[in-house]
């Protein structure tokens, strides 16, 4: 009778951590020639730091090391390129209708936006070009939000683009906080996994052929 309250506490634990949402929080800013960008990942009271990376000077030096390497290398690949094409667009027309389901999943299902911001002071230096400037970001920017609006569960979203007759500038901000669930992450997993699965049968069946 112990064991079967311990295997249902365990059950419980794990739907519970399969329940709990997890977000990702996406901010990218340009303003002044910089570029400021940052992914933070919240799972329940833990929180992650994707971007900005933590600094390793050893990684880094490997790093420069393996693209000495990659360099000497990228001669002796250049002949494969076209072999590599080929096979690319082969195992795309395969696989392109089980993309375009994991894709469909991911975006009505798999992710809710919880919000979007999306920012922008620009100016041309010139008012009729700034103008011109002003009504092609408009139409982007809108029709794109309007799409995601449309195909993807997003809960609220503000866009702010400042046009500026009199100067050259350029500044524009994006943020975006993605909301999904572990139990999404898994069917999600799965789905890719199959994929890949599917890819390397295809790639092994043209490797015999050839």
């Amino acid at each position: 009778m112990t064991a079967l309250y311990i295997a249902l506490i365990v059950i419980a634990v794990i739907m519970i951590l399969l329940i709990i949402p997890a977000d990702c929080v996406i901010d990218v800013s340009y303003r002044n020639g910089e570029n400021q960008n940052s992914v933070i990942i919240k799972y329940a009271f833990l929180k992650f730091r994707v971007i900005p990376a933590v600094k390793d000077e050893e990684k880094t030096e490997e790093k420069e090391e393996k693209k000495k390497d990659n360099k000497d290398k990228q001669d002796k690949k250049g002949n494969n390129i076209f072999g590599l094409i080929k096979t690319f667009k082969t195992i795309f027309a395969e696989i392109k209708q089980d993309i375009s389901k994991l894709l469909k999943y991911m975006i009505s299902r798999g992710v809710r936006i919880k919000e979007l911001n999306i920012s922008s002071k620009f100016g041309m230096g010139d008012p009729m070009y700034t103008g011109m400037a002003t009504g092609a970001a408009n139409a982007l920017v809108y029709n794109a939000v309007s799409w995601a609006d449309n195909n993807m569960r997003l809960d609220k979203w503000n866009v702010s683009l400042e046009p500026d007759f009199d100067n050259a500038v350029l500044a524009a901000g994006v943020y975006c906080k993605i909301r999904t669930n572990c139990i999404y992450i898994l069917k999600i997993g799965v789905m890719a996994a199959f994929l890949l699965l599917k890819i390397l049968k295809i790639n092994r069946r043209i490797k015999e052929d050839v």
